[in-house]
């Protein structure tokens, strides 16, 4: 909500007001520590939890000044008014006034989140709620759960006026707004009887409307949400993706020759086969390009054209991939400008980069992978490398995976902490455009891992199960690896080879069959997936069992 802030006026002459300035300014004092304590709401007028509430003011006095910038979208009177509050803004109180349309026997709340900072820009510690009413008593309904969420989040929820407003409330503005806290918790209080629906979108849509194909948005998994004995409703706990909807293909460019790149919003690799790439020419003929993944980075799939004769533009499409209801990958269209004129600098490698360490396995030898900066014309490029152990040479073999990229797997596996070399040579290399290496012979050197070792998951519900359920464990790290396992109907999973290391695990009940969560969507509505996230840590230790035991995996009221 937009709210009008309004400064009290002070009406000092220029005279005096240069002398305040130059002989009586208040600063804080120079120096010291920097000021980290937030600021907190010490005093409300009338007090919190009023009844009877006949005036059009509060008045909110803070423990030091606050910054006037951050008050706009820091309170909000809770539900939505149709009529603006005016917010008077006054160093450490501000005064928010309200206008003459209050309804008889309604709580209201004065909602203050966390973008309130002082003047120091120190934020407020956690929200604040102050309630009201203009009736006999307040109303003590709650709603309380945790979000999931890379990013800062907020939670809207509505109160159902009618049939209609069961599918169409979120093109209205919520009647309540709470931000999430740091750790994902949030809690609605001073709720009246009724229906609600319940939802949790990116911090940067706060307060809006939801657009169903443009807002970051969760679903929870409970559809309706009715308070009526029941005061507090705990436990609705929400995910939030990453991005909504299906990848879309978002760029090209053309690289050199009839060689160009695509790339999409989110990774493709596990999708790679099922992508389908055509080019419409400008004689409107179809044309499929070979392609192949970018093994650097799954967001890039590389095209390489026939017959482009004189065409000077190339439209590239892709096509959408459904998985039931689901839309994994929207379908698109980019119009693209060919350019054919050959790159001719010096052939570069990509991969293994400087001080690179190749993680192996002791029953398995892991290939190390060369990838190239340009393509390379793999039946006359062979016999173009060599591997070396100090100066022994070391037997192995050799695959083109793709034009750009091949590996190499010695015949015995790698010896562990070890420094290893593979040499380039310059004049069995022929890549397709460009020059090839600058130098005869290119060394690059390498260094093995100690063997990756290997745990072992195992877990067991308290009960058996009714659906299915899907557990998921994915390591912390920047570019997680996820595993997954379907519970059996006796609620026990057995998860094998995890690599060493400390994962997150959840559980959802795979309603779709998809193995794979579903968030729900808002048009036609849909709720998500029940889920249950393990609390702690999980610590995967080499050659170690880890035991869970009397799990909670399934849904109840």
């Amino acid at each position: 909500m937009d709210f009008k802030i309004h400064y009290l006026n002070q009406t000092l002459s220029i005279t005096t007001l240069i002398l305040v300035y130059s002989c009586a300014a208040i600063q804080g004092p120079s120096g010291g520590p920097k000021d980290e304590t937030p600021p907190e709401l010490v005093q409300t007028i009338p007090s919190g939890g009023s009844i009877h509430f006949k005036s059009n003011r509060v008045e909110l006095i803070f423990s030091e000044f606050v910054d006037a910038n951050s008050i706009e979208k820091a309170i909000h009177v809770l539900p939505t008014l149709p009529e603006e509050p005016k917010i008077i803004y006054k160093g450490r109180r501000i005064f928010v006034e309200f206008p003459d349309t209050l309804i008889e026997n309604q709580t209201y709340i004065i909602s203050i989140d966390r973008t309130l900072k002082d003047e120091h820009k120190v934020a407020l510690a956690q929200g604040i709620q102050v309630a009201f009413t203009t009736g006999d008593e307040i109303d003590k309904g709650e709603i309380s759960g945790t979000v999931t969420y890379d990013k800062p989040s907020s939670i809207h929820l509505w109160k159902v006026q009618n049939e209609k407003d069961l599918t169409e409330f979120y093109q209205r503005i919520p009647d309540y707004v709470v931000d999430a806290s740091d750790s994902g918790k949030y809690k609605f209080r001073y709720l009246s009887d009724g229906n609600y629906r319940l939802m949790a979108v990116d911090r940067s849509a706060s307060g809006s409307p939801v657009s169903s194909d443009r807002t970051v948005y969760g679903i929870p998994w409970n559809p309706l949400i009715q308070i009526d004995d029941s005061k507090e409703i705990t436990g609705q706990n929400i995910r939030i993706p990453n991005n909504m909807g299906g990848i879309k293909m978002n760029q090209a460019e053309w690289e050199t020759g009839n060689w160009s790149t695509i790339s999409f919003s989110e990774n493709i690799t596990e999708w790679e086969s099922a992508v389908k790439i055509h080019a419409i020419y400008e004689d409107s003929s179809i044309h499929q390009p070979s392609q192949f993944l970018n093994i650097l980075d799954g967001t890039k799939l590389h095209l390489t054209f026939s017959d482009l004769d004189k065409n000077q533009y190339v439209t590239i499409l892709t096509n959408g991939i459904m998985q039931g209801e689901e839309t994994i990958i929207d379908s698109g269209l980019i119009k693209l400008r060919v350019d054919t004129s050959i790159d001719t600098t010096n052939l570069s490698i990509k991969a293994p980069t400087k001080n690179f360490v190749l993680s192996i396995e002791e029953d398995n030898i892991i290939p190390i992978e060369i990838v190239f900066s340009n393509l390379i014309d793999s039946e006359k490029s062979q016999n173009s490398f060599a591997l070396m152990q100090d100066s022994i040479s070391i037997p192995f073999n050799s695959a083109w995976i793709t034009p750009l990229h091949s590996t190499i797997i010695p015949l015995e596996n790698w010896t562990p902490r070890t420094s290893y070399k593979i040499l380039l040579l310059r004049d069995e290399i022929h890549p397709i455009f460009g020059q090839t290496l600058k130098d005869s012979v290119k060394t690059i050197s390498f260094k093995t891992s100690d063997y990756q070792g290997y745990g072992r998951l195992i877990g067991s519900s308290s009960e058996k199960l009714s659906s299915k359920i899907v557990a998921e464990i994915a390591s912390m790290e920047k570019k997680p690896s996820i595993f997954r396992s379907v519970v059996n109907s006796d609620g026990n999973f057995d998860m094998k080879k995890l690599p060493e290391g400390n994962y997150s695990l959840f559980f959802f009940q795979d309603s779709d069959g998809n193995d794979r969560y579903s968030y729900g969507r808002v048009d036609p509505y849909k709720p998500s997936e029940w889920f249950y996230t393990y609390p702690d840590t999980v610590n995967i230790r080499t050659n170690w069992d880890l035991e869970l035991n009397s799990l909670k995996l399934e849904q109840h009221p």
